[in-house]
């Protein structure tokens, strides 16, 4: 993980910041997705940072956080386990509230703002 020197972060471009190798998704369905990362700030309650995913189409679930996702670029689908499907292109903006259980379908490279919230002690 990489975190950013916060005297800088106003100078950022998000869209073409550089990432460091981040986790790959714990339950892979199809493809071989790889992330990358770069964490902007971290605390004990929230984390906010940069994340970016090849193609590929994976199961994620959300255990004692919330995710609030903003997409600068990239294509795809986030199906909720209700079977809402989210569209992943620029401009989107996702919520993922604690408990959720989605399915992630990426057909192109995306790079989405991230906050994660602490929602259990």
């Amino acid at each position: 993980m990489t975190t950013f020197p916060l005297d800088q972060l106003s100078h950022l471009n998000l869209a073409a910041a550089e990432l460091a190798p981040g986790a790959a998704p714990a339950s892979v369905i199809s493809g071989e997705p790889t992330a990358q990362e770069l964490v902007l700030h971290e605390d004990p309650t929230t984390e906010i940072g940069v994340w970016e995913i090849t193609p590929g189409s994976f199961n994620s679930s959300k255990i004692g956080v919330s995710e609030y996702m903003y997409f600068l670029s990239g294509a795809g689908t986030i199906t909720r386990a209700s079977g809402e499907v989210e569209t992943i292109a620029p401009g989107a903006y996702v919520a993922l509230p604690d408990g959720s259980r989605v399915v992630w379908d990426v057909q192109e490279t995306t790079r989405k703002l991230y906050v994660i919230t602490q929602t259990a002690a």
